[in-house]
């Protein structure tokens, strides 16, 4: 199940929690965003440890500036103590390429 957050969860989480999270950065107007967030669902089950939130950006610029994001849709993933910068993947190919981003086994 993917839990939707508004721009002030988001910020938090992507800032202070302690654990590997998944967003999933969207508009729903947007056609690829839905064919996106099908595939996305479709790879839950093959990712039952792993936290899944969903951000509407219409409502989060700040997010949006302080990430940089540059496209949507957008499979953020937000390391475990965030030794690192997010990986940003904005082509979503395959249900196969977003487990391989969400895990870190992507090429």
């Amino acid at each position: 199940m993917i839990q939707e957050l508004n721009e002030q969860q988001a910020m938090q989480l992507a800032k202070e929690s302690g654990e590997s999270v998944v967003l999933y950065a969207y508009t729903p107007l947007c056609g690829t965003c839905k064919m996106g967030r099908r595939m996305l669902e479709a790879a839950l089950p093959l990712l039952p440890e792993q936290q899944v939130y969903a951000l509407n950006i219409n409502f989060a610029p700040r997010f949006v500036q302080e990430l940089q994001l540059t496209s949507i849709p957008c499979l953020i993933v937000f390391e475990a103590w965030r030794e690192r910068q997010p990986r940003l993947l904005y082509r979503l190919e395959s249900v196969q390429r977003m487990i391989e981003h969400v895990r870190g086994t992507a090429v």
